[in-house]
């Protein structure tokens, strides 16, 4: 992973992101940033970055419409959804659409940093609170495929 790309609303947050980045890892270059998630897919076509930080409530495009369009287009890109809208059903949607991570951002940067070194060696990472609802959901999602494959 050499790039990333963040689509966050906040302002103060996006900036905050790219401080966190060239000070946590030096190493990613943050190619870019927007509020906007139709802008945010447009640039993630054009510059394919390597890891993607992505709000769910944005203007234009939801940040799980662009995990699926973007997971499409590049399957091996990496996704980490950042927000503070953890329902059951975005994490739902989110874990279905192959997210590499969910973060809630009332965890902190902590734990976004922890994430990013988990996607980094090929892992997912999913906050601690939502954890279980993700194991629970992939229990289901296998054993409703054995039983319809009997």
């Amino acid at each position: 992973m050499k790039t990333v790309y963040i689509i966050e609303d906040e302002e103060i947050l996006r900036n905050l992101l790219t401080t966190f980045f060239a000070t946590t890892f030096p190493e990613l270059d943050v190619v870019g940033m927007t509020g906007n998630g139709g802008e945010g897919i447009e640039q993630c076509l054009k510059l394919a970055p390597d890891l993607v930080i992505v709000d769910i409530q944005l203007p234009e495009v939801n940040g799980l419409e662009i995990l699926n369009l973007l997971k499409r287009k590049f399957p091996e890109i990496k996704i980490l959804i950042f927000t503070g809208l953890a329902s059951p059903q975005t994490v739902k949607i989110a874990v279905r659409g192959n997210a590499d991570g969910f973060i809630n951002k009332i965890s902190g940067l902590a734990e976004l940093t922890n994430a990013i070194h988990a996607v980094q060696n090929g892992e997912q990472f999913f906050s601690p609170e939502i954890y279980d609802q993700v194991v629970r959901m992939r229990e289901e999602n296998s054993a409703d495929r054995s039983a319809s494959s009997e």
